[in-house]
């Protein structure tokens, strides 16, 4: 028993060494946008900017207000109104008659087999002018040269996509430890350095910013193809990445933010409606990852206080290891390495969060989303009850 786990530590220990190099030297390769040099703005295509915007009265205006700011030539905002019962369309409607930049249209009614936010983009898009099409979300805002700096990475590097890390707001501690974890478990899952690599089946989108041409974003099936998906935004970049278009993504903390989540709370229940989806509505995929977590993460800390020898200080070092791996990546995304330190607490949360998706799941036979359930054979089999995906 004792060579179990004397191998099981060694194994550990490769991982956790080999997942701190590959950060390391895989986050080098990701470029900052503010090191971009803006290309002749006579150069520079026409731009759409699509949003979904549900009740949001309370942020859409400064939302607007920092898309028409954007400082670019040749622009257009598209927002849809998605079945809104708040004074979001009324704000919409004055906004528009203000600024002739500012398109609005309203969705009363959701057809079967969409989701609401993917069914909004995809209508966007049919009233799109412009030959590079920017997806955004409704809590999103953005410095005045965040467009022209990103159409001119596009361009320089020939890509087809790009999206950006954006900054989130955290105040709340415990919040800053469950996005540290999310933080590390999206570098280990995506690994975004990989994406601009075209013979890696790696792909990415981010919600926040989506840049996307166009005739690619058409060719690809559009959001049609991912009428039924929760993770909207990673299975765009996953459809654009299939059908062979180039894609990147630069760090653009400086220039994209927004409030995720206001509270751990309230991530908590937000997650409750796609953090199983990440694993096709799986169980048994959802608890093997799970326990491999465990077995990775927490057990070399149990192993501290109950092992001696060799085994002792193997699992010393995997939990030194594991600190440097969360003190990197909360370096990267501009957390306090001391919240490193925390990390079998954000192990603990965001293994929870997933849990309690599949859980919720479970019990609602489905998704509920946007006030819609979605029974779980529909999801799981991306088709809806009238077939129309």
């Amino acid at each position: 028993m004792e060579l179990l786990f004397l191998i099981f530590a060694a194994i550990t220990f490769g991982y956790l060494f080999f997942t701190l190099i590959e950060f390391i030297l895989g986050y080098r390769k990701i470029k900052n946008l503010s090191d971009q040099v803006i290309e002749d703005r006579d150069l520079l295509p026409q731009v759409s900017i699509l949003l979904s915007v549900l009740n949001e009265e309370k942020s859409i205006e400064a939302v607007i207000n920092s898309l028409l700011n954007l400082d670019y030539p040749n622009l257009e905002i598209i927002a849809i109104n998605d079945r809104s019962t708040d004074d979001t369309p009324a704000i919409l409607e004055r906004l528009q008659k203000k600024h002739s930049r500012l398109r609005v249209h309203h969705i009363d009614q959701l057809p079967t087999g969409w989701f609401g936010k993917n069914h909004a983009l995809n209508f966007a898009s049919q009233y799109a002018r412009g030959k590079w099409l920017l997806f955004t979300d409704a809590d999103v805002t953005m410095k005045s040269d965040t467009l022209l700096k990103a159409m001119s990475y596009a361009l320089q590097n020939k890509l087809h996509h790009l999206t950006i890390h954006e900054h989130h707001f955290r105040e709340q501690f415990w919040l800053k430890v469950l996005l540290l974890g999310k933080y590390v478990s999206y570098s280990m899952v995506i690994k975004p350095w990989l994406i601009r690599d075209p013979k890696s089946k790696k792909s990415l989108g981010r919600g926040a910013f989506n840049l996307i041409e166009k005739d690619a974003y058409v060719n690809s099936g559009a959001h049609r193809a991912i009428a039924l998906e929760c993770l909207d935004d990673l299975k765009l970049g996953q459809l654009l990445k299939k059908h062979g278009y180039r894609q990147d993504v630069v760090d653009g903390q400086d220039y994209v933010e927004f409030k995720w989540y206001g509270s751990l709370k309230e991530m908590i229940v937000g997650l409750e409606k796609n953090s199983f989806s990440f694993f096709n509505y799986h169980y048994a995929l959802t608890f093997l990852t799970i326990a491999a977590a465990l077995l990775i993460w927490i057990w070399p800390i149990i192993a501290v206080f109950v092992c001696s020898g060799v085994l002792f200080w193997l699992n010393a070092i995997n939990v030194g290891l594991s600190i440097g791996i969360y003190a990197f990546i909360a370096k990267e995304y501009r957390l306090k390495k001391f919240y490193a330190l925390f990390y079998p607490v954000s192990i603990g949360i965001l293994l929870y969060t997933v849990w309690n998706s599949a859980l919720r799941t479970y019990k609602n036979k489905g998704v509920v989303w946007r006030g819609t359930h979605y029974p779980l054979a529909m999801l799981r089999t991306k088709v809806g009850s009238s077939g129309d995906v």
